[in-house]
C-alpha cells in the first residue's frame, strides 16, 4: 500500500522456469477471489486470507476519498494473458468501475517477462523537458536559482496535453480527484479568467536546470526558459483540470487566464527538492470546510452548543481546550452527523460519496437558522456510537458483511436516526442513554437485513455512493 498515493496494490506472480506460456485461469480466479473477499464484496463462510493488520489497513484506506485499487498479474512468462483469463480480471474492473461520473476506481496491469525485466531495471522516471514563456518575471539566486512570473493558462494547459502523468513524477499525490476542486478551478476560469491568477495558489515546478533564453535577459516584461528534468510538485490539480478544458467549449477562455508559476532549479538527487516537495504540499491547504469559519450561524451554534457543556471547533488545525473528548464536536463531525440525521437520504450518501460537498452542496441543508444544537450534539454522539459498533463488526467479519460495515455507516447512522424519529433528537425529555444501550442490536439488525439484499458481485463503496441504488437497497431490505 501507498499511503501517500491513496493506492492499494494487490499483486498475483507466476514464476515459470522455462519463461513459456502464461498464467492459468485458475490461478487467477484464486487471486480475484481473494480481491472480492478483502473489498467485501464476496458472501459465504470462506475467509480473507489476509492478515488482520492488512485487512484494517486495506479497509481503512479504501474508506479514504480518492483511494484507488491497481491489479497487478506478473510472470516470468513471455505470453500475453488468455482471453479467457483476462476476462474475469475485466469483470471485476467493470464491477469496481461503476460509479459514474467519477474517476474509476480499479486498475489492471500485467507484466510478462520483458515488461518485468524493464520495471525491475528501469527505475528512472521519465524525463519532462518544458519551454515556456513568463510575464513580468523575477528571479531569485541565493540559496537556490529560482524563477517566477505570470504564464498562460493555455501554455500549461498544453504541458498537460503533451506529457500526461509525467509531468507529476515527483508530486507526492499526482492527481486527486475531487470534482469539488476541479469545478472551481475551471469555473473561475469560465467566468472570470481575468481574476483566475489572484484566486489560485499558483504552480511550483521543480527542475535539473533552467536556462533563460537571450532575449529574455533584456528586460523583465517577457523571458523565455527551458526546464530541464521538470516536475509539477504543486499544483497538479491546477495543471491536469487546465489540461482537461482542451477540446471542449472552455477552451478559448484559457487563453485568457493566467497562472503565477515558480521555478526552482534542483538538481534531482538534491535533499532539498524533497522537502520543497513535502512542504509545498502540507503548508497552507485550505478546504471548503474552512469556509464554514465565516458563516454567522456556525458561531452561533458555538455559542449554543456551549450552554449545553459542548466545545464546537471550526477550524481544522484547532486544539480543543477540553481534555474531554466526548465533550468535544468538529465541524467536519457536525457535518456528517446532520447528513445522517436528515429525513433525506440523499445527503447521508454524500457523505459518503463526497465529505467535502456537505460544505458546498448540502450545506444550506445542513446548517441554516433552525439548525437545533441539541439536534445536532445527538446525532454526532449516534452516529459516533454507530461508527464503533460498525468498527467491531468490521473487525469480526469478512466478506460482503464487512464491506456493508466499511461503507454502509452513513447510510445506517441514518436508517437508526429515522427510526428514532425527529423528535426524539430534539426533545430536552428524551431519554438517551436507554436509546443507546440497545443501539448494538439494532445496527446489527440493520446489517444483517442489507446484508441479505446485497447485489451479487456489487463494491460496496460503489453501492452506498450511488442515491438510486440505495433506494434500491433500502427498499428492497424493507427498511424505507
Amino acid at each position: 500500500m501507498d499511503e501517500a498515493a491513496k493506492l492499494v496494490v494487490l499483486v498475483q506472480s507466476k514464476w515459470r522456469q522455462d519463461g513459456s506460456g502464461s498464467m492459468d485461469l485458475a490461478g487467477v480466479l484464486k487471486f480475484l477471489q481473494g480481491t472480492r473477499s478483502l473489498l467485501g464484496m464476496k458472501s459465504g463462510d470462506e475467509p480473507v486470507h489476509a492478515s488482520d493488520e492488512t485487512k484494517a489497513a486495506v479497509r481503512e484506506l479504501l474508506r479514504t476519498p480518492g483511494a484507488r485499487i491497481r491489479l497487478i498479474t506478473a510472470t516470468t512468462a513471455s505470453e500475453p494473458l488468455a482471453a479467457e483469463v483476462e476476462q474475469p480480471i475485466t469483470e471485476l474492473l467493470a464491477q469496481l468501475n461503476d460509479l459514474q461520473d467519477v474517476e474509476p476506481l480499479a486498475s489492471h496491469m500485467h507484466f510478462g517477462q520483458g515488461a518485468l525485466f524493464n520495471a525491475v531495471s528501469e527505475r528512472n522516471r521519465p524525463t519532462v523537458d518544458i519551454d515556456l514563456q513568463m510575464l513580468d518575471w523575477g528571479r531569485a539566486s541565493d540559496p537556490q536559482k529560482m524563477y517566477y512570473g505570470r504564464v498562460s493558462a493555455a501554455e500549461i494547459a498544453g504541458w498537460f496535453a503533451r506529457h500526461g502523468a509525467d509531468l507529476f513524477a515527483e508530486n507526492i499525490r499526482v492527481v486527486i480527484p475531487r470534482s469539488d476542486i476541479n469545478e472551481g478551478i475551471l469555473g473561475t476560469v469560465v467566468s472570470e479568467p481575468d481574476r483566475f491568477m489572484y484566486y489560485n495558489n499558483g504552480i511550483t515546478v521543480l527542475a535539473d536546470s533552467i536556462e533563460l533564453g537571450p532575449g529574455g535577459a533584456l528586460n523583465r516584461d517577457v523571458g523565455y526558459f527551458k526546464l530541464t528534468g521538470a516536475s509539477v510538485v504543486n499544483g497538479a490539480q491546477t495543471v491536469s483540470t487546465l489540461g482537461s478544458a482542451i477540446g471542449t467549449t472552455h477552451e478559448a477562455k484559457l487563453g485568457q487566464a493566467f497562472v503565477l508559476v515558480r521555478c526552482i532549479e534542483v538538481p534531482s538527487s538534491d535533499e532539498l527538492g524533497r522537502r520543497i516537495t513535502r512542504y509545498a504540499n502540507t503548508q497552507n491547504e485550505v478546504s471548503t470546510q474552512d469556509f464554514a469559519f465565516l458563516d454567522p450561524e456556525q458561531h452561533r451554534l458555538v455559542r449554543e452548543l456551549q450552554v449545553l457543556g459542548f466545545e464546537y471547533v471550526l477550524r481544522s488545525a484547532e486544539v480543543p481546550r477540553s481534555k474531554d473528548t466526548t465533550k468535544v464536536i468538529e465541524l467536519r463531525q457536525a457535518a456528517i452527523a446532520l447528513a445522517c440525521a436528515s429525513p433525506n437520504i440523499v445527503h447521508s450518501v454524500t457523505a459518503k460519496r463526497e465529505v467535502s460537498r456537505l460544505f458546498t452542496d448540502s450545506y444550506a441543508a445542513l446548517f441554516n437558522p433552525q439548525t437545533d444544537p441539541l439536534r445536532l450534539s445527538r446525532a454526532v454522539q449516534i452516529t459516533a456510537r454507530v461508527d464503533a459498533i460498525l468498527d467491531d463488526i468490521e473487525r469480526e467479519s469478512d466478506g460482503i458483511r464487512a464491506g456493508i460495515a466499511v461503507h454502509g455507516r452513513r447510510v445506517i447512522a441514518h436508517l437508526m436516526m429515522k427510526r428514532m424519529g425527529q423528535a426524539f433528537l430534539t426533545s430536552p425529555e428524551s431519554d438517551v442513554p436507554a436509546a443507546m444501550s440497545d443501539l448494538e442490536a439494532r445496527v446489527s439488525s440493520l446489517v444483517d437485513a442489507l446484508e441479505s439484499v446485497f447485489p451479487a458481485n456489487a463494491y460496496p463503496g460503489n453501492v452506498f455512493k450511488n442515491n438510486a441504488r440505495v433506494a434500491e437497497l433500502v427498499r428492497d431490505a424493507d427498511l424505507s
